[in-house]
């Protein structure tokens, strides 16, 4: 979902990370068409897709979690909040009051106008704003914004983020007609996770609307598990296109839909999955594929930069690459049931000394290569370094493996007494070796490297890892990393650029916050600034925050991973998009050159 999470997202943010399909259960919808059958219509040649309006993008990895019940399009739910799924579906099918653009701006999709003040919000639906269910028109109204809010903020629906919903009251708005509704802000029952305050970035809201008409009496929990449908199984969008078949492992077909109110240029686009990298590029050098955005970076893209007939595009991205430590057993997310494997990570110290460990300019020259260009470590948790309120805040802890060592002589015994690549010894603390679990997704080329890199450092310095690389289908499932069940997990969150997108994975058992970390100062700077509705005191208690949590390492920042979009340079109109969109935030734009 355009989160925002998600994206897209009806969450603030999103993860980044195939399995055979499922019976659906009761409650959920049915699987669409094979994806193969409308595969085999597709013309081999560049020339023939674009005399039929056609685009055919490699897709990379499947999304679609490992729990049979996982709705796998529904990305406002913790086991299917990830960029894939956004990406491959929901982003293009599912849109709402507003869409950012690839500026970073929010701006109006199926709304006319809209404003918010101390009291609530409101909005004016557009007259030409229409749902299409299986070829029938219908139009938005008043009653999907309803559902939605009443799905996102029911306690029962395991939903990923509630930011800003949570603020609202459900059983209190007030509608004129069929295209206007205003919500007010809650007024009583307030607490940490249903807040009584107007919510700063409430442009956000209501990015993704569900249709309220064609999900009636299901499970909010269970529907879309194969198919973003109603309650027949036939597809449901008020976006540029439906979706019109999924197929594990496949690939996904967007069709273009007759009714969305700015016609599509093209009639179809095929998102084909390769888990290869190395292929997806060979494919686009080929021709096979017209466009990709690559999540791994490498030495085998260098060849598609200068390539003819191929356009190349990079932009500083709002996807904050990190390691996040799992503080032992400690509450956290409703989706969190495990602890870590070695309770040292509550430690700050401890944290510390791992940071301290990690050379974040090598990650980065391993990860990009010759494309790193003058990427920096990202030494913020909050903002990114293109923001203006950007500040440095983590930047003490920098590579230093002498310290991170007087570190752990301060508390352990037993470790090496200088850095070097062949120390065997390990430092036990407490009792307790220092041996971390590291999770990461197999699927990711880009983390086994950071990985395979971080362990050879930290082992110099009397630190091991134990390397735990779940499938993609796993690791951002409810099986995965939102269970709690890592010591050291390596992943992204991908957010609009708000910074109130990290709220809920920093405050104390948040819904993102899969770590345990909890300070009560940091919390109460992230309330303040999610209800303030003047810029320049927000950004101020939001960096007030990052400095407190600089200090206590509930994560580490590693760097803003870019975005990438490459494509043939006789398709117009792709434009990449550094949030949650990506490159298909505007996909009812592109189009052949003629």
């Amino acid at each position: 979902m355009r989160v925002a999470v998600a994206s897209c997202l009806v969450a603030l943010v999103v993860l980044t990370g195939a399995d055979a399909g499922a019976a659906p259960v009761q409650g959920a919808t049915p699987a669409a068409a094979p994806f193969a059958e409308a595969w085999a219509r597709v013309p081999a040649t560049l020339a023939g897709r674009a005399a039929r309006n056609i685009v055919v993008f490699g897709a990379g990895q499947d999304f679609c979690g490992a729990a049979a019940t996982d709705s796998c399009f529904n990305t406002a739910l913790n086991c299917c909040n990830n960029l894939l799924a956004s990406w491959d579906g929901a982003e293009e099918a599912v849109h709402g009051a507003f869409i950012q653009d690839d500026k970073g701006v929010w701006i109006k999709d199926l709304v006319t106008r809209a404003h918010a003040n101390a009291s609530g919000v409101s909005y004016t639906i557009r007259p030409d704003a229409f749902w299409y269910w299986g070829g029938k028109r219908i139009p938005v109204t008043y009653r999907d914004f309803v559902y939605t809010l009443r799905q996102l903020d029911d306690p029962k629906n395991d939903i990923a983020s509630r930011a800003g919903y949570a603020n609202l009251d459900p059983s209190r708005f007030a509608h004129r007609g069929t295209r206007q509704v205003t919500f007010f802000w809650k007024t009583t029952a307030c607490t940490a996770d249903y807040p009584c305050s107007p919510y700063a970035n409430w442009q956000r809201l209501f990015s993704s609307l569900y249709p309220s008409f064609a999900l009636t009496g299901l499970d909010f929990d269970t529907i879309w598990l194969r198919c973003i449908c109603g309650s027949d199984g036939k597809p449901v969008s008020d976006g540029p296109f439906y979706l019109a078949n999924y197929t594990p492992g496949q690939g996904t077909t967007l069709k273009r839909n007759p009714y969305y109110f700015r016609k599509a240029r093209l009639s179809e686009i095929d998102l084909e999955f390769n888990f290869d990298p190395n292929t997806e590029a060979e494919a686009m050098r080929t021709g096979a594929v017209d466009a990709i955005s690559p999540r791994s970076f490498g030495d085998f893209l260098r060849p598609l930069k200068s390539a003819p007939g191929v356009t190349f595009q990079v932009v500083p991205g709002y996807t904050f690459e990190h390691l996040a430590f799992r503080e032992g057993d400690a509450k956290a997310a409703a989706s969190v049931t495990r602890g870590s494997s070695n309770a040292l990570l509550r430690a700050r110290w401890m944290r510390q000394a791992i940071a301290l460990g990690i050379d974040r300019r090598s990650i980065i020259g391993a990860v990009y290569g010759p494309l790193a260009a003058d990427m920096r470590p990202l030494d913020n948790a909050i903002f990114f370094s293109t923001e203006a309120p950007y500040r440095p805040d983590f930047g003490r802890w920098s590579f230093n493996p002498g310290k991170a060592l007087a570190i752990l002589r301060a508390h352990c015994t037993g470790g090496p007494r200088t850095p070097s690549p062949g120390n065997d010894k390990i430092w036990h603390c407490a009792g307790l070796p220092a041996i971390f679990r590291w999770v990461w997704s197999a699927g990711s080329a880009d983390r086994t490297a950071i990985e395979q890199l971080v362990k050879g450092e930290l082992k110099s310095i009397g630190i091991a890892l134990t390397e735990r690389p779940l499938p993609p289908s796993v690791v951002f499932s409810s099986l995965g990393i939102p269970s709690g069940d890592f010591d050291i997990a390596s992943f992204s969150w991908i957010t609009s650029g708000d910074p109130g997108d990290f709220s809920e994975i920093y405050r104390c058992q948040g819904n993102n916050n899969y770590t345990g970390y909890c300070s009560h100062a940091v919390d109460s700077l992230l309330q303040a600034a999610s209800r303030e509705l003047d810029p320049a005191k927000r950004r101020s208690l939001f960096r007030r925050a990052d400095a407190l949590m600089a200090a206590d390492l509930p994560v580490m920042p590693l760097f803003a991973k870019p975005t990438l979009l490459i494509h043939k340079s006789k398709l117009l109109g792709m434009r990449p998009n550094p949030g949650t969109g990506g490159p298909f935030w505007n996909v009812q734009d592109w189009h052949w050159k003629s």
